[in-house]
């Protein structure tokens, strides 16, 4: 299905862009769960014709041996995947030639002017202008694009708690291992998670979130984690994704239409010249990203794009307004 097409796609590409940098793609297991043996994993492996360099089905003691950890199921094992750690991520790529970052701006209200798009802050200041404007600040998106004429589309948040400690002796886990929740080694400790509750907007850290973290931990990868609970550290972050579980990434539809625009085909409809949108990353903002920039970079630049047609319809931002026109008797 396109959830899937997708998320390989992207998987590839994100192995490609962080694997640039050494030791951040060393290998990802991925605990099978209850019910699927090292057998049926093979025979998924053959059925789908899955290379062996994307991913390999490995029993209980193959995964253990690479894990370092005790593993007591069958795993996939991707080697392309992989953890990193995002600030220093985007310190290298904010480093690289042409990028001006700027700080502590809020960015109000959206203009048109001419050929460009103007940024003005709550006092109508110009903060900068562009022929090209990509709006990536999550569910933030919509308060800029309201004002502009366009609808809300279907997004929610979802309360996650990630717990972590301090070491100082390296863990034995030699890589990340995930399945019901996740464990990461950490250069001076480990972090696990996530909780994931819907509609919960309390930023607190949860001792109860904590012990649901480190039992699934426990059940994954048979780790412990330091006795004393005031040895826990943590966060607390919001995913944010749409109704579909699919990103939101491309050009954004004209508000208005003319009355005999057809638009039961995303790829029909006109757009808003130099405005895009790429929000709704969910839980897969690290893997989503590499190739949802370049795809919107492809539209923005008219170059051929990484994706195929159909999987960019079916996160085009204009997608619930093809199905509106496709239920209309």
């Amino acid at each position: 299905g396109s959830y899937a097409r997708l998320y390989r796609s992207a998987a590839l590409a994100a192995a490609a862009d962080y694997g640039q940098t050494a030791g951040r793609v060393q290998g990802l297991l991925r605990v099978a769960g209850a019910g699927m043996d090292l057998a049926a994993l093979q025979a998924t492996v053959q059925a789908q014709q899955l290379p062996h360099d994307y991913v390999q089905a490995i029993g209980a003691a193959a995964a253990s041996l690479t894990a370092g950890v005790a593993i007591s199921q069958a795993c996939w094992f991707y080697p392309g995947g992989g953890c990193l750690d995002p600030a220093q991520w985007v310190r290298e790529a904010l480093a690289a030639p042409g990028i001006a970052l700027r700080t502590d701006r809020t960015v109000h209200r959206l203009e048109r002017d001419g050929e460009q798009w103007r940024l003005l802050d709550a006092h109508g200041t110009e903060l900068a202008r562009s022929a090209i404007v990509v709006l990536a600040n999550a569910a933030q998106a919509s308060r800029l694009l309201r004002p502009l004429g366009h609808s809300a589309w279907p997004l929610h948040e979802t309360r996650g708690q990630v717990t972590h400690w301090s070491s100082a002796r390296p863990p034995p886990l030699r890589l990340p291992v995930a399945g019901e929740g996740y464990a990461v080694p950490l250069s001076g400790g480990l972090l696990c998670g996530a909780t994931r509750q819907a509609d919960d907007t309390d930023p607190q850290l949860r001792h109860a979130d904590h012990l649901h973290n480190l039992e699934r931990l426990r059940s994954l990868c048979a780790l412990q984690a330091p006795s004393d609970p005031a040895a826990w550290q943590g966060r607390v972050a919001w995913r944010l994704h749409a109704d579909d579980r699919l990103p939101i990434a491309g050009a954004l539809p004209s508000p208005t239409l003319p009355a005999a625009t057809r638009r039961d085909q995303a790829r029909l409809l006109p757009r808003v010249q130099g405005l895009f949108i790429l929000t709704a990353l969910g839980a897969r903002g690290l893997t989503l990203a590499p190739l949802l920039g370049r795809l919107i970079a492809a539209q923005a630049t008219g170059t051929p794009w990484p994706l195929e047609q159909d999987l960019t319809d079916a996160i085009d931002p204009a997608r619930w307004m093809v199905r509106a026109a496709r239920a209309q008797p």
